[in-house]
């Protein structure tokens, strides 16, 4: 589980430097950066201590990854 959000994280801050150096439109910007951020708190959360990794974390984490993706994409 390390691994997986090690990797996650990585990449989802790579994904949000990238969209920050794009010229798009602000409001787009502000949107894609809050979104990334939120979904950086998962990992930092479970790392800290702060709520215990559950089953559905696993369900639903990678779709909500994958819907960041796929919005940053079509950008």
């Amino acid at each position: 589980m390390v691994v997986f959000n090690v990797a996650v994280v990585t990449f989802l801050i790579y994904r949000m430097l990238v969209v920050a150096k794009q010229p798009i439109e602000k409001s787009k910007k502000v949107i894609i950066i809050t979104g990334g951020t939120m979904l950086l708190l998962a990992p930092f959360g479970m790392f800290l201590g702060i709520f215990a990794p559950s089953p559905q974390y696993f369900f639903i984490y990678p779709v909500a990854i994958s819907l960041f993706l796929y919005l940053t994409k079509q950008l």
